[in-house]
């Protein structure tokens, strides 16, 4: 018993005496140091001292750490998965995780895991046909869903540290791995939508109100088209009035779907260029839509001279628009937004393609992507054959990875430790809808597994 008090003693004033050494260090260098640490570290050192676990809470402090975490590309990773004896429908079953990977650290001792899909199973001829999947593995009634009323899990966007499921038509979920918090957006009415159309369009948090909010449209029963905006908090979707003129949402033309996963820069969205006019046979110029997110409303503003829009795509690197163009079919063009204000684009760099252009007819054949780079201008491009980090300060190729088990997504993820009201946190024993979390030496973990 004395030896238990004793010890009890020991850690007491070791733990008061360490609180003592910090208290010499002035608050703002201990939220320096704290700022620069990855969210799985500062959480750990909350347990270092009282001040420091003061910083390290404060929301300013968390918000301000969020905004310095660098955006790493999200990865598809292909898992290696047993046969399914029991549905002789399906030939193979594909399993899917959801990693980040630092680009400077193109290791795969670097890579994050952040979610794995539930079990995703296919036939035989389209396992490596990624928008063909088919997700069956979520229980509803205690019955699986048949292969015809398949249920979707699938990642549409990414937003401030939230990734944005699709668990089904209608159905939209929140998640932040990091925090462990989830929310689902107000469900549509289904019943008043034709099943044939919905498309989602622009994922984006709404400084104003501190809420996530998706922007969606939809076709009625009536053959009209309809826009509604989601948003966390709220308890029904919210209609918005397309045709009275002082709410100013006018819809352009050339607007891409959230296929085209918009960039995020000075408070709007951006999609990659479209063509816009035509002189003959002949085109003029490109348009890039963009979507501001205090106000809610479309805007159009000049794109590059390409002579294309089906193989462009648009990211931002160092506070920069860049719009890479996949035509060519040994180099990848990126063309620079050197003057917002006055719209003026420039062709700054060719990125030479190791492995040649993109083949459509060839069965290995995957779509371009670019993925957000990191603050040391490196930049993720995709082509047919593998992934290709370039440079855009040194202006050289750093690496090249021939194709593998890893799919490049559209989607960057950028750690945040914010907490949000309209969110709920996910208790360690229990799972989020889509996914299993789970912990490991008493620290909460991002890995994932699949839900059973």
């Amino acid at each position: 018993m004395a030896t238990e008090e004793g010890t009890k003693r020991t850690r007491s004033e070791s733990a008061v005496s360490t609180d003592a050494q910090q208290s010499h260090l002035a608050e703002d260098i201990i939220e320096e140091i704290l700022l620069r640490l990855p969210a799985k570290s500062l959480l750990r050192c909350r347990a270092v001292c009282r001040a420091w676990r003061r910083a390290a809470s404060d929301p300013r402090f968390l918000a301000a750490h969020a905004r310095l975490r660098p955006a790493e590309p999200v990865l598809y990773t292909y898992l290696d998965a047993p046969r399914c004896d029991n549905r002789p429908r399906y030939d193979d079953a594909v399993d899917i995780a959801l990693d980040v990977l630092p680009v400077d650290n193109g290791g795969e001792a670097a890579c994050r895991r952040l979610i794995r899909y539930p079990k995703l199973w296919t036939t035989a001829k389209t396992t490596t046909t990624t928008s063909r999947f088919i997700a069956i593995a979520d229980v509803e009634g205690g019955q699986h869903r048949s292969k015809d009323m398949a249920l979707h899990c699938l990642l549409l966007a990414s937003c401030d540290g939230v990734l944005l499921f699709k668990k089904a038509r209608g159905l939209y979920l929140l998640c932040n791995p990091v925090t462990r918090q989830w929310a689902e957006l107000p469900r549509l009415d289904l019943q008043q939508l034709d099943p044939g159309y919905d498309v989602e369009f622009a994922f984006y948090f709404h400084q104003p109100s501190g809420e996530y909010r998706l922007l969606c449209n939809h076709l009625t029963l009536s053959g009209t088209m309809a826009w509604c905006i989601l948003a966390t908090g709220a308890a029904e979707p919210r209609r918005v009035n397309t045709h009275a003129e002082e709410e100013g949402f006018v819809v352009p033309s050339c607007l891409r779907t959230a296929a085209s996963a918009p960039a995020a820069l000075h408070g709007r969205l951006h999609w990659a260029p479209r063509l816009d006019m035509f002189n003959g046979d002949k085109i003029t110029c490109t348009k890039v839509v963009t979507f501001d997110t205090l106000s809610e409303k479309f805007h159009t503003m000049t794109g590059p001279p390409t002579t294309t829009s089906t193989l462009l795509k648009l990211f931002v690197t160092d506070g920069v628009i860049v719009v890479a163009d996949f035509e060519k079919t040994t180099h990848v063009d990126l063309w620079f937004l050197e003057d917002y204000g006055a719209e003026k684009w420039e062709r700054r760099h060719q990125v030479a393609m190791p492995w040649g252009g993109l083949d459509a007819f060839s069965g290995n054949f995957r779509p371009p992507e670019v993925a957000q780079g990191d603050d040391q201008g490196n930049v993720v491009l995709r082509g047919h054959g593998g992934l290709v980090v370039y440079n855009v300060r040194r202006k050289k190729t750093v690496r090249a990875v021939r194709g593998s088990k890893v799919l490049m997504s559209r989607h960057g993820f950028r750690e945040s430790l914010v907490q949000h009201p309209s969110f709920v946190d996910i208790p360690v024993t229990a799972d989020f809808p889509l996914v299993h979390f789970w912990t490991a030496g008493g620290q909460r973990m991002f890995a994932a597994v699949e839900s059973n």
